[in-house]
């Protein structure tokens, strides 16, 4: 596996092998941005921790070359981040990008520009708020036969105020394009939280679909566990981990620590 540990914009660890290119270059004296750039040439996976005890700016980029299938794995913990990620896909390349964060305080930008035919993008993130969060997806279909499928899963507690806005965009002529967006925020406060799911089709044959869905876990979750002998916060634990947990495959016992450390 490829892994990158960075803390506080700084490499502490990196493993990578020939099929992937990265560049790295220093924050700008001006906007204090630190720039990482990664160009994908064949078949890999790829897993970036984030650890940041101080405001980090970040532009982070991928370009995926043709019939090339790329795994992303992400954990991101830390403060004040402004985030900005890009991915280029060019003809048949695939990506699959799989994120989990602990964060206080976040901006975060993701544009996919699907420029190939085939292309396909796969975006899971999963989020536990506890302040200010405010994330922008935006997918570009700039070609036929493109794919996309967005899935954000986030539980708001704290001082948490969760934001997801979701643009999915096929432009004219597009043809035969899939688009997917599911966005639900499990909300164990009273602050407000927004889910926006923006399809901006100029084209009529195209499959899409969204879904958005901000509450609580139901009554009759949580009864049918308590009546098995969980108290409360037990149930709730278990109930969290199912929802933060689907589709997650790295850092799984990690991930069940951060979550023990909210809900035991």
């Amino acid at each position: 596996m490829n892994k990158i540990h960075i803390v506080d914009n700084v490499i502490s660890e990196k493993s990578l092998d020939s099929k992937i290119i990265f560049n790295t270059s220093s924050a700008d004296n001006f906007l204090n941005v630190h720039n990482l750039e990664f160009e994908i040439l064949k078949d890999t996976n790829l897993e970036i921790e984030y650890l940041n005890n101080e405001e980090v700016k970040q532009a982070i980029s991928f370009k995926i070359k043709p019939n090339v299938k790329f795994n992303l794995y992400e954990t991101r913990q830390g403060v004040k981040n402004k985030i900005q990620y890009k991915f280029f896909l060019e003809q048949n390349a695939q990506v699959k990008v799989t994120k989990f964060y602990n964060v206080s305080s976040i901006k975060e930008m993701t544009s996919f520009y699907l420029n190939g035919e085939g292309a396909l993008a796969n975006y899971n993130f999963k989020t536990i708020s506890n302040d200010k969060e405010k994330y922008d997806i935006m997918v570009y279909h700039n070609a036929s036969k493109t794919n996309s499928y967005i899935k954000n899963n986030g539980v708001n507690i704290q001082k948490g105020n969760l934001v997801f806005n979701v643009s999915s965009i096929v432009f004219n002529g597009k043809i035969n394009c899939e688009v997917d967006q599911s966005s639900r925020i499990i909300n164990l406060t009273d602050n407000k939280c927004q889910i926006n799911p923006n399809l901006l089709i100029d084209e009529n044959d195209v499959v899409a679909n969204h879904s958005a869905n901000i509450g609580k876990f139901s009554d009759e979750e949580m009864f049918y566990l308590q009546s098995r002998g969980l108290n409360e916060t037990q149930a709730l634990n278990l109930l969290i981990k199912g929802f933060l947990l689907e589709g997650i495959t790295f850092n799984k016992r990690a991930i069940k620590k951060t979550i023990n450390n909210y809900w035991r």
